[in-house]
């Protein structure tokens, strides 16, 4: 009885009302079973997918799925983009706001990469561009010696970098692209955008100053 008043209508209800011709206790039993009627009709509208529990649950996955996602990207690669960035800027709140920037720009455009070196190159490429507008006379006053901030495998490669450092922003770049990061000319000449001749200059006059100042110079390419 109780499940075949489910598919009592509210006319039905009305009717009732309006010819007061059944029993008071009957009439009190399908008023209760309307409004149970209703409360699971409601819950049942709230399970659609249509702005409901179930999509409020997916959303939340996606939510939840995107940020471990992005956990993991910074986990991966917030060592090189800090240190890409310190070496274009120097100062070590302006590396830390660049960092920031190119993890937010990350999330929220969320690239497509067809591989591992793709989107390496994405990372590095985006904080290179972050930087290119930075004057030196508009860094942050807080500027420190880049070797104290930034630490290597082996001791060498960090004296050798605390001289690096003191070169010019691209000089320093390319030396830091080529000999840290692993790239050929062409490959900093697409991160850069920039000529591969332009690329060869930067590193031919970069290692001329290391010659300099460092026993035995830096080999050619």
């Amino acid at each position: 009885m109780a499940l075949f008043s489910l598919y009592i209508t509210k006319k039905h209800y009305d009717l009732l009302n309006e010819n007061n011709v059944y029993d008071i206790n009957f009439i009190r039993f399908v008023k209760e079973v309307l409004i149970i009627k209703q409360k699971i009709l409601k819950k049942l509208n709230f399970l659609k997918p249509n702005g409901s529990l179930i999509c409020i649950i997916s959303r939340l996955e996606v939510k939840m799925q995107k940020e471990i996602y992005l956990k993991q990207k910074i986990e991966e690669y917030a060592d090189m983009v800090y240190r890409v960035a310190l070496t274009r800027c120097k100062s070590i709140e302006t590396a830390e706001d660049i960092f920031q920037e190119v993890f937010m720009r990350f999330s929220e455009k969320n690239p497509k990469f067809e591989n591992e070196e793709h989107e390496k190159a994405w990372f590095i490429r985006v904080t290179i561009n972050l930087t290119k507008n930075i004057k030196e006379s508009a860094w942050n006053k807080k500027v420190v010696r880049l070797d104290e901030n930034i630490v290597f495998n082996t001791k060498e490669e960090n004296d050798v970098y605390g001289v690096v450092c003191e070169l010019p922003q691209n000089y320093r770049t390319v030396i830091y692209l080529l000999y840290y990061e692993g790239y050929k000319v062409h490959e900093i000449s697409k991160l850069m955008n920039k000529p591969e001749g332009t690329i060869k200059i930067w590193l031919f006059r970069a290692r001329e100053i290391l010659k300099e100042k460092l026993e035995g110079g830096f080999e050619n390419e």
